[in-house]
């Protein structure tokens, strides 16, 4: 059963409008703009007060690493913010890193990758990559785990499959929440489920897709929509996935081409709930993150 905290705190997302908002003519990029001019959340203050942290930059972009000041661990955690590819990380991101590193006594890279539409896929990836080669110079491969929410997990396999491709040091594994990996939406599935997400719509996800590709390009390419990119030879992964989202599709997916090509996945599909929903503060999100944290755990070397 839903928890209570749960239905209203999808109610009132519903009530507010929001999806409708974001899909009139001019609505997404007025909100766009303000939030590029807001610019990105910055560390909580229990980050601040319990953690070295190190801030550099890479081509003008920011650099976050971060490490417990006392009982840490070799595990090293690689986090790629949601989204949309376009939208700032928010405190609620820095609130699940806390969590995350306050269990697990695990090190962070944060990258605040380019946003679109100033900037297309292949420099924001062109940043995390380097921003992961720091990682695993400094870390390991084999400590690192890559892991990221909504875009931040189609960034998350796009990036090991492109590593995979260029033949470079792989981490130990993967964890997908709400993983947005197919820019084209086109899964049948997705009208269905279109009534049920009180955030997310085909249509936003198409318009979010064509900012981030180059004009003229195909959304379907590589790394684009991964979906579409061959799956095997990659770490373990863990997804998320609400009953609820439209993204549900892009899990679903996701699973079955990792099962005809052999690749290690294991997917948890919460009922009723919806976009990462493991990221708010409601009793779901507690037994999915106590999942992610065990998870983590396992990996530690």
């Amino acid at each position: 059963m839903m928890s209570f905290r749960a239905r209203l705190l999808f109610f009132l997302v519903r009530i507010s409008g929001i999806k409708s908002r974001l899909l009139r003519e001019g609505a997404a990029e007025k909100y766009l703009k303000h939030n590029h001019a807001k610019g990105p959340a910055l560390p909580v203050r229990w980050l601040r007060k319990n953690c070295k942290i190190i801030e550099s930059d890479i081509n003008g972009h920011r650099l976050f690493e971060l490490a417990p000041k006392s009982d840490g661990s070799n595990l090293h955690i690689f986090y790629l913010h949601g989204g949309g590819y376009a939208f700032n990380i928010v405190s609620l991101h820095w609130h699940f890193i806390k969590k995350l590193i306050r269990k697990t006594g695990a090190s962070a890279t944060v990258p605040i990758y380019p946003l679109s539409p100033e900037y297309k896929w292949d420099q924001s990836y062109a940043m995390v990559m380097e921003a992961y080669d720091r990682a695993v110079a400094k870390h390991g491969a084999d400590n690192i785990v890559v892991m990221g929410d909504s875009a931040g997990g189609g960034f998350t396999l796009g990036l090991a499959q492109m590593l995979r491709n260029q033949g470079k040091a792989l981490p130990a594994k993967l964890i997908l929440l709400s993983p947005y990996l197919d820019q084209t939406a086109a899964d049948p599935m997705q009208e269905e489920l279109e009534e049920t997400d009180i955030l997310i719509s085909i249509e936003g996800i198409r318009r979010l897709g064509s900012w981030w590709v180059r004009e003229g390009k195909d959304p379907v390419m590589f790394p684009v929509s991964p979906l579409f990119e061959p799956v095997d030879r990659l770490p373990p992964m863990l997804a998320f996935a609400g009953s609820d989202e439209v993204l549900l599709s892009d899990s679903l997916r996701l699973k079955q081409t990792a099962a005809e090509n052999g690749a290690r996945i294991e997917l948890k599909i919460y009922d009723r709930m919806q976009h990462v929903w493991m990221l708010l503060p409601i009793p779901e999100a507690k037994k999915a993150q106590a999942e992610i944290v065990n998870y983590l755990l396992a990996a530690k070397v």
